[in-house]
């Protein structure tokens, strides 16, 4: 049974490819024809004719005076066919164009709440307008959870500054470059220009914001390379708070100098100068390569991209990069 099932297989495989060609068997009324469409050879054509009548028990074509010509049976597979043939080349070879006007679909982001005030907002302008009739959420979960996520789909992209992220199989495209700005209220009683020395900016008391994918640990790594310490007196996980906690206390805080921008106008805060220098760091967009080809993530990594590179500085808007940068695969390790 399981041979004649294979047999079957094989036999109505070639007749699929026959029945795909303008001018199959039917067509020319010859297998040896039929075998040059199908580039096999006349008695291999012939031996496949002869399992598949022999799998279906009717001879599927009969010799008349007109030449050979197919039976009931025949025509009625042959219709069989053609329609899963059809079904084939739209369901599974052919997959239709994205259409962001039409789709319905939801986008899951990952990235931290200075993301979400730089990024977001832009990228809803260009959604209401393009994809009206998509959603947007963002989530926000640990460095250890996303790479798994990103794998299942439960997340699409993930946005910052992940180098922890750089793995096999993990897509990585660079948006822009970003720096640090410290923070601190007007009339504060010891910074009072937009500049300070590491001796005072050492003597003051820190609010710490940590936010995962935020580049903070870049500006830790260079204190820690000066043998040097700070005070933090107050340690908190996101920045929404900051405004207000900034211009109502003595303390300083060092956030990305895209927030420090956004803080300024926010509250009455004044924007300085950090005393060390720190490399610039880049943020990015990362994605599974198991969705790399999906026509949806396309689309909005492509969208993203085009929003953020580029982009000239001032206004809030983020640095130009002077190119599109394409995406990258990390390498496998072998």
């Amino acid at each position: 049974m399981r041979d004649r099932f294979k047999h079957l297989i094989a036999a109505c495989r070639r007749a699929a490819l026959a029945l795909g060609s303008k001018d199959s068997s039917i067509a020319t009324q010859s297998v040896s024809k039929a075998a040059d469409l199908l580039c096999l050879s006349q008695p291999a054509t012939s031996l496949a004719l002869q399992r598949l009548r022999r799998s279906l028990g009717d001879p599927l074509f009969v010799r008349t005076p007109a030449g050979m010509l197919p039976t009931a049976r025949c025509i009625k597979i042959i219709q069989g066919a053609k329609k899963a043939l059809e079904a084939i080349k739209t369901e599974v070879l052919g997959e239709p164009p994205f259409d962001p006007a039409a789709s319905r679909r939801e986008y899951v982001f990952s990235m931290n709440d200075v993301g979400e005030m730089a990024l977001l907002p832009r990228i809803m302008v260009y959604m209401a307008k393009h994809a009206p009739q998509c959603n947007v959420r963002s989530e926000t979960m640990p460095l250890q959870e996303l790479e798994a996520a990103l794998e299942s789909g439960l997340v699409d992209m993930a946005i910052g500054h992940f180098p922890k992220l750089e793995k096999p199989g993990i897509f990585k495209q660079r948006l822009f470059q970003r720096s640090f700005a410290c923070l601190v209220r007007w009339g504060h009683p010891v910074v009072q220009q937009d500049r300070i020395t590491l001796r005072t900016f050492l003597g003051l008391s820190h609010l710490l914001v940590k936010p995962q994918g935020s580049g903070d640990e870049l500006f830790e790594a260079q204190l820690k390379k000066l043998g040097v310490q700070r005070r933090v007196q107050l340690l908190i996980p996101h920045c929404m708070s900051v405004p207000r906690i900034i211009a109502e206390t003595d303390l300083i805080v060092t956030v990305p100098d895209t927030a420090a921008e956004y803080f300024s106008r926010m509250a009455n805060l004044r924007v300085i100068k950090p005393p060390i220098n720190v490399a610039r760091y880049s943020i990015s967009q990362y994605w599974h390569g198991r969705f790399h080809r999906d026509p949806a993530i396309q689309w909005i990594r492509q969208r993203t991209a085009e929003l953020f590179q580029n982009q000239n500085k001032g206004n809030g808007q983020t640095p130009a990069l002077g190119h599109a940068e394409t995406a990258h695969r990390v390498p496998s390790r072998l």
